[in-house]
């Protein structure tokens, strides 16, 4: 339990380091969550640290913490007595297995491959969150929640994709479609999901302000009502793309949780937030969001589309501080009750679940307890 408590909380020693420095220069209350100082802003190392401590746990942690890490070390082993024309035999996601395969060319540690997907799968994230340090605990609380940190200890294909994607979104930004598309498409060369990388080009540049409300939102009732058939016929595209690859029976998996707080999430980040402020970047991580929240509606009846939400889910935690930065005059105080309150809450409800997991062993991909390889 104590490394992931350490995760959260050695960061924070840095913010309240900042949070002092610019209270006594600027004599701002508000700079330990929200960060709106130039001081926090530029030398707040909270977001660094807490990356860097994710990078390391990553890397040391046993075979036994994620569902696939055993299985991932089978094939690291078996790699090494094979040859390039073998690793080529018909399957997907070959620049994984590529990847791997090198990688055994160099060493046969499984232990500094670890290492090696570990910073491949972080450094784009922690980029992509620390270009705005603001709200810099606010975002890992958030992050810490969400199912793509517990799935960076399991997944290594898919957690490498999704940071691919992340490097494919800065040229989304760009408007730089070939690299764009190239970079979509080495995402998808480790993980078949991430054909859903190609939406997030047309999902930034399309633009859903409150007045197409009247629309969006009857259409994300509608996915929910008849989420069953439509996911039959998604499932019927996805095994003429990749064939039998996905098992698409059809189960109750209770996922209604996180549904709720991202149609949550997205009320506020139309209610709250001063349009006329928000940035194209913002604009377009809001319409990542109502993405999120529509293949969320699937969740309930399959695993796959928190999957493949995954692509999304990576933007919400740096989404939500920028809308609580820009509110409307009306709104300023709601804002600043907010960034207490949803630190204050994802805070406990991280610790919260990490001592439960710890005293009972049940956990989400079997990752807590944290256990090191050397034990």
């Amino acid at each position: 339990m104590i490394p992931y408590i350490l995760l959260m909380f050695v960061p924070l020693l840095f913010s309240v380091i900042a949070f002092s420095s610019s209270v006594k220069e600027n004599g701002s209350k508000w700079s330990l969550t929200a960060g709106n100082t130039q001081k926090v802003r530029d030398h707040n190392l909270m977001l660094p640290i807490f990356f860097l401590i994710l990078i390391v746990l990553l890397s040391l942690r046993d075979v036994s913490i994620g569902n696939d890490t055993i299985t991932y070390r089978k094939f690291f082993l078996a790699y090494e007595n094979v040859s390039f024309s073998q690793m080529l035999q018909p399957q997907n996601e070959y620049l994984f297995w590529f990847l791997m395969w090198l990688v055994t060319r160099i060493t046969n540690s499984y232990q500094i491959f670890l290492t090696i997907v570990a910073i491949i799968t972080v450094l784009p994230i922690a980029i992509l969150y620390s270009k705005d340090r603001r709200g810099g605990f606010l975002k890992i609380a958030l992050f810490i929640n969400m199912s793509t940190f517990v799935m960076l200890f399991s997944g290594l294909r898919q957690a490498i994709a999704i940071s691919i994607g992340i490097l494919a979104y800065e040229f989304v930004r760009e408007k730089r479609l070939f690299p764009f598309l190239i970079t979509a498409l080495i995402a998808v060369g480790f993980h078949t999901s991430a054909f859903m990388v190609f939406l997030l080009y047309p999902l930034y540049h399309i633009t859903f302000k409150k007045k197409h409300l009247w629309f969006v939102i009857p259409g994300i009732l509608l996915v929910y009502v008849f989420n069953g058939p439509l996911f039959l016929w998604g499932g019927a595209l996805l095994e003429k793309m990749f064939g039998d690859q996905y098992n698409l029976t059809l189960t109750n998996t209770g996922a209604y949780t996180m549904l709720i707080l991202f149609a949550l999430f997205a009320v506020m980040a139309y209610v709250l937030p001063d349009e006329k402020k928000m940035s194209q970047e913002t604009l377009g991580m809001r319409n990542y969001l109502l993405a999120a929240v529509v293949l969320q509606c699937f969740a309930p009846l399959h695993t796959l589309s928190m999957r493949m939400n995954y692509y999304f889910i990576i933007f919400i935690p740096e989404l939500i501080p920028r809308l609580l930065m820009i509110p409307k005059s009306s709104m300023n105080k709601v804002a600043k009750t907010a960034i207490i309150v949803l630190t204050v809450f994802f805070t406990l409800y991280y610790l919260y679940n990490t001592y439960r997991s710890c005293q009972t062993g049940i956990s989400v991909l079997h990752t807590y307890p944290y256990v090191p390889f050397w034990k």
